[in-house]
């Protein structure tokens, strides 16, 4: 039997009017990669901070290889053998790949100089350790996904990595790199390193872990031998009862879900040979009244770079864009609020939210000169707007709008976003990755909340890499190097190939 390397024993960590973590207790065998699941908000960030060194628990112990470890910080944590790879890389583009892997720990000659060839040589080992032959002298920025994800792991073995905690870590990669790199992590797993993997993608846990431990509200529902199991059966563990939605159930059975209504003959926005020089090359398109637009494609096709185009204008270069039939000139994103429309963005936390200000705060941000009198804010009429959206959407913690945003889970902040352009407004919407991160029943709450958008009156382009999400919309849309490769229209998709064939 194999022994277990990592024993969590009655953790609990609480913060100001929340129990985050409650008596949570875990072991992990050597070599296995264990799946941590949950709603948003269910304890499984607080979990890695604590595992991490980033923060420290109230009570409980952490054991590895049955010695029991104090965790001050996250240096500590790697030293012991506890090595976090979180969603946002931690790497620098502009270095090197052996720079990037050793960092911390440049080793040196005995002139005490550092010495690049040694570097370079481990590197190389590592790397080729883990499957990957590159040359080490390559730029970070020039890299795949993939590849920059097994930089992280050859950082972790440069570490002497016992466990290693996977947080959402193929939310940024397309579905051919998935598969690499699930290879590496059985083949590391194989060799004794054991993972604890986080991800709102079901097939992935499932495809990846033969045990997932299951978080609600804070407290530890149980551990459950998932081989064999459907995502039917984890989501009803997650939340507690059998999912009834009509969205995510029909996705989940393979039904088609159209969340818009196909929209009428009339054009809200219309761009004409948008080009960057770079990432995107002669786009045209129309979105029409009351439509759900979807744009997909391979990550780095573009498609992102097209939705900070239309809202912020910096990077065009060339071509037109019209908003209910006037040709408009949008330099920044105030010109794009001006002229209706709204963009929640890829990176919400970094693009779409200011981390450290208040729920109320970020809420309003669009909306200051709705909520104004000459300079001065009309606080009584932002509480009272704010807190009947906040409700409107159900955001969790709407009675404390006070709370700054940084404390919410990643599926109440993008119902901040949402709600900063609801009170601004807008008429157009462009949702970039609108549920990247976020648990099966925030994903629900989001598709609902944007068909009402669309039965009041409204506009959505849905920009995703999630084939299951693009073929929800009325109308897809295949970008390809920066061009559209090709149109489908949802009654003539029949399968997810419909998308994938052009590609």
């Amino acid at each position: 039997m194999a022994r277990d390397v990592l024993e969590i024993r009655h953790l609990d960590k609480s913060y100001p009017g929340v129990h985050a973590l409650q008596d949570f207790s875990l072991e992990i065998e050597e070599g296995e990669i264990h799946c941590l699941l949950g709603q948003n908000g269910a304890g499984k960030s607080t979990l890695v901070k604590m595992l991490s060194g980033i923060e420290l628990p109230d009570s409980g112990e952490i054991y590895l290889n049955g010695e029991k470890l104090e965790l001050k910080n996250p240096i500590d944590a790697q030293n012991m053998g506890i090595f976090t790879i979180h969603q946002e890389l931690s790497l620098i583009p502009e270095l090197s790949i052996a720079e990037n892997i050793f960092i911390d720990k440049l080793p040196k000659n005995r002139f005490h100089v550092i010495d690049w060839k040694m570097i370079d040589a481990k590197a190389m080992e590592l790397l080729e350790w883990l499957g990957f032959k590159m040359d080490v002298k390559t730029q970070v920025k020039n890299l795949s996904m993939a590849q920059k994800a097994s930089i992280e792991l050859a950082k972790a073995l440069h570490h002497d990595a016992k466990v290693i905690l996977l947080d959402e870590p193929t939310a940024a990669l397309p579905a051919p790199e998935v598969k690499k790199f699930f290879q590496i992590l059985q083949n590391m797993s194989s060799k004794g390193i054991s993972f604890i993997f986080i991800s709102h993608r079901l097939d992935e846990a499932l495809a990846l872990c033969k045990k997932a431990t299951v978080l609600r509200d804070g407290k530890r529902v149980g551990t459950f031998d998932i081989e064999g199991k459907d995502e039917k059966f984890l989501v009803k563990a997650m939340i507690g009862q059998d999912l009834k939605s009509s969205i995510i159930n029909s996705v989940l059975e393979g039904k088609a879900v159209q969340l818009g209504n196909g929209g009428t003959d009339e054009v809200v926005l219309s761009a004409k040979g948008l080009s960057n020089g770079v990432h995107v090359d002669d786009i045209s398109f129309d979105l029409h009244k009351g439509e759900i637009l979807g744009i997909t494609g391979l990550v780095g096709s573009g498609q992102n770079d097209l939705a900070l185009m239309l809202f912020d204008g910096k990077t065009l270069d060339k071509g037109e864009v019209s908003i209910f039939g006037k040709k408009v000139s949008i330099k920044r994103p105030k010109d794009a609020i001006k002229h209706s429309l709204g963009l929640l963005p890829e990176e919400r936390k970094s693009q779409g939210l200011v981390l450290g200000m208040s729920v109320m705060h970020n809420s309003s941000l669009a909306s200051l000169r709705l909520l104004s009198k000459g300079s001065l804010i009309n606080r009584v009429l932002e509480g009272k707007s704010v807190l009947n959206l906040a409700q409107k959407v159900h955001l969790k913690g709407a009675d404390n709008l006070s709370q700054p945003v940084r404390s919410l889970s990643g599926g109440n902040q993008q119902k901040v976003v949402l709600t900063k352009w609801l009170l601004s407004k807008c008429k157009i919407l462009i949702f970039s990755e609108p549920t990247r991160g976020i648990d099966m029943g925030a994903k629900e709450e989001i598709y609902g909340l944007i068909k009402n958008f669309i039965d009041d009156g409204g506009s959505v382009i849905i920009i995703t890499s999630e084939i299951s999400e693009a073929i929800m919309c009325d109308r897809v849309l295949v970008m390809n190097h920066g061009r559209i490769a090709g149109e489908v229209l949802h009654k003539d998709i029949k399968t997810e190939d419909s998308i994938l064939n052009l590609f």
